[in-house]
């Protein structure tokens, strides 16, 4: 590829950053403003080309989810021609995991093209530009030894209260180290967040961290999904298939939902814990693998252990690390910070001026309980910002009415003056809700936790759907 010199702060050189509105975007103009580059903005790759026609860049940073494309080779090529086309040559540096674009990703890099997996660290930003715009003064606190000082990217975590700078300590402690890490917390809370953090300040972040809900996957196909297959292990394997232990090698597996684990798989997941070995389903020789555990859950994993659902042997094996992530109601603090940041972020997907929270509003806000934690607030600003329409202002009017305990809504239809008949449907309805909340939408695991039939629960959501958006 043909590189431009740039000086050494980058000062007025121009950065073309491709890609949709995002907190992820206002991250990387952050850390580019901060060099002194002038940044030029596009949303679509069209867009971009675009741009280039009027005037160059020194560097084109495309922010662009492969899923958003129809065809990547077909879209990006006319971008790294009209890019290599100017006067002189700009790089085009394309934000994701080159493992996930497959073939095209070869094309694309044989065209000139850049890959680099986001979230972006600024200290893998810089030494990726180095050769192009020369050295780049990363400033304090940008090495895995020295992470203190470097601030999380915004997708990932956001927090000032004590509660979370705590966390915070403990995820820049442990990345740098093999350790295998178990978080808790609350639903709603973060706790896949965190464990991408842990990855990110890592040493294994150049290899895409593989993620695997424990209790979204039906018990039969779960072994399967784990250790993947040999051709012919069973009737329908035609070809062997790759578990997501060995896509994990020299990177990150984060279990989630560890403790819906089924108690017959908890044997094998020890020995891949003890042995760092697995066997594929109807394999004779086991694979070594290299990879670092990450679990998480929302239940008392001590308290399943006791009741014999957990294995107390594989428990000491995966908490080895304890991160308690707090509920939103122990961290107030950050209320105000969240707020502000999910308005920016809808604000800028919807196209919309910046809005602000209307005075008076916080202190309520602040109030409530947040049961759903962060994902609840997040959906409550969202509705805030459609509610609001053309107004700067937020006012506490455009926030959904706050939801409490199970029962707090079966209380409201009894003050109301509602029937025994109304009063079932109504508890009925939010348990099913306070189920599908916990198994993130999954019916057949909700099904098993209220002893229920898939079918009756489908015919169930069906009699109340006006009522209940899955």
């Amino acid at each position: 590829m043909t590189t431009t010199t740039l000086n050494r702060t980058g000062g007025q050189h121009r950065v073309l950053l491709v890609g949709p509105d995002s907190s992820h975007q206002d991250y990387l103009h952050s850390l580019l403003e901060a060099k002194g580059f002038r940044i030029l903005q596009a949303r679509t790759i069209r867009e971009a080309c675009q741009k280039l026609v009027i005037v160059s860049a020194h560097l084109v940073l495309a922010d662009v989810e492969q899923e958003t494309l129809e065809d990547p080779v077909r879209d990006f090529l006319p971008l790294l021609e009209r890019a290599n086309s100017q006067e002189a040559p700009a790089p085009v540096l394309i934000l994701n995991r080159l493992e996930e674009w497959g073939p095209a990703a070869d094309t694309l890099r044989r065209a000139g093209a850049w890959f680099l997996a986001k979230p972006v660290l600024a200290e893998e930003l810089w030494a990726r530009l180095a050769p192009v715009l020369g050295p780049v003064e990363a400033g304090p606190g940008l090495s895995i030894e020295a992470a203190a000082a470097e601030p999380f990217p915004p997708d990932l975590l956001l927090g000032r209260s004590p509660a979370m700078e705590r966390v915070l300590d403990q995820v820049r402690l442990v990345a740098p180290k093999n350790t295998t890490v178990l978080i808790t917390g609350e639903t709603g809370t973060g706790k896949e967040r965190v464990s991408r953090a842990i990855h990110l300040f890592s040493s294994r972040r150049k290899v895409p961290m593989i993620s695997v809900n424990c209790g979204g996957i039906p018990a039969t196909l779960l072994e399967d999904e784990f250790f993947g297959h040999v051709k012919g292990a069973f009737t329908d394997a035609h070809q062997a298939r790759v578990g997501r232990f060995e896509q994990a090698h020299r990177g990150t597996i984060f279990l989630d939902e560890i403790g819906d684990l089924p108690l017959e798989l908890q044997p094998k997941l020890l020995r891949v814990l003890q042995e760092r070995e697995i066997h594929r389903v109807g394999a004779v020789e086991s694979i070594q693998l290299d990879v670092r555990v990450i679990a998480a859950t929302n239940v008392d994993l001590w308290s399943r252990v006791n009741q014999g659902h957990f294995r107390e042997d594989l428990y000491y094996r995966i908490n080895v690390f304890p991160i308690h992530l707090p509920p939103l109601r122990e961290r107030r603090e950050d209320i105000p910070l969240f707020v502000a940041h999910f308005l920016n972020k809808f604000c800028r997907r919807d196209h919309l001026a910046p809005k602000r929270l209307k005075a008076g509003a916080e202190a309520e806000l602040m109030s409530r309980p947040w049961l759903g934690n962060i994902r609840e607030l997040e959906n409550a600003v969202e509705i805030a910002v459609i509610r609001s329409q053309d107004r700067e202002e937020v006012d506490l009017a455009d926030f959904p009415v706050p939801r409490g305990p199970l029962l707090s809504s079966v209380s409201v239809a009894a003050a109301s003056g509602a029937g025994f008949r109304g009063l079932v449907t109504q508890f009925e309805r939010d348990l099913i809700l306070h189920v599908l909340e916990r198994t993130h939408g999954n019916k057949t695991q909700a099904a098993q936790i209220l002893q229920l039939k898939r079918t009756t629960l489908v015919e169930k959501l069906k009699k109340f759907e006006s009522d209940l958006v899955i």
